[in-house]
């Protein structure tokens, strides 16, 4: 009975999830699970490729952003969490994951900080697998959609929720897990549009959006790091101390 219970909580959700270890993690794994998420067993798939891409990307070019980063996706849409010790490594990140194929956004949460301890660590996985929990037992949230990583107290989730009140649900949640500290959603609502996903140009090796039907795509160009702004559907929960 404990077995199969404890193998539910350590499962993340939204995949793929490449972690600090540098292993393809997902709860989609199987055909059925990623044709239960929103964006079906052709979206997982499709988020399975990019998340190899640029698991590959970060190994060959930058081996501690392999070590550090985490990264979950959903229909193209790449969110970074993790911690590093300079901030050029946490704009690398991004700015690789930028260039891989298929990618429509990157919103990099990672954090500039030193490695926690192991018991802050123990700690993490113990509220992520708590959160997780709750999300998967609660009937009004489709928990699938949904990826959940924790540094040192603060809870990332990222996904598409199906609409406001569930959005709404899941953070009140998040809040109310004993030991959260913060809450930084990168949450989609399922109504939003998409943005074009990057198309390869052999020529430069880069990856740049595709253009609107019967216009000319722009020059190949490097991306830039997005400006330190975060987006407007990334928020910040502030909570007090446990």
């Amino acid at each position: 009975m404990l077995a199969p219970l404890l193998l539910l909580l350590s499962a993340p959700a939204c995949a793929p999830l490449i972690t600090p270890m540098g292993v393809a993690l997902t709860a989609g794994a199987t055909g059925g699970t990623m044709a239960m998420q929103d964006r079906g067993l052709g979206g997982g798939l499709s988020d399975n490729g990019i998340a190899l891409e640029i698991n590959d990307a970060w190994l060959k070019n930058d081996p501690a952003i392999f070590r550090k980063v985490s990264t979950s996706i959903n229909d193209g849409i790449v969110v970074l969490t993790g911690h590093v010790q300079y901030r050029e490594t946490a704009k690398r990140a991004e700015t690789l994951a930028r260039g891989v194929d298929g990618v429509r956004d990157v919103k990099n949460l990672i954090r500039v900080e030193e490695e926690p301890g192991i018991g802050t660590m123990a700690s993490d996985r113990w509220i992520t697998m708590r959160l997780r929990a709750d999300l998967t037992f609660a009937t009004d949230i489709h928990a699938v959609n949904y990826a959940i990583d924790t540094i040192a107290g603060t809870v990332f989730i990222s996904g598409v929720a199906r609409n406001q009140a569930e959005f709404d649900r899941v953070v009140t949640r998040a809040k109310a897990t004993q030991g959260v500290r913060d809450v930084v959603t990168a949450i989609r609502l399922r109504s939003e549009p998409l943005p074009p996903r990057n198309m390869v140009v052999a020529s430069s090796g880069y990856a740049q959006p595709a253009s609107a039907p019967g216009h000319a795509p722009p020059p190949a160009r490097a991306y830039a790091p997005a400006p330190a702004a975060m987006p407007a559907t990334v928020t910040a929960e502030p909570l007090p101390p446990p």
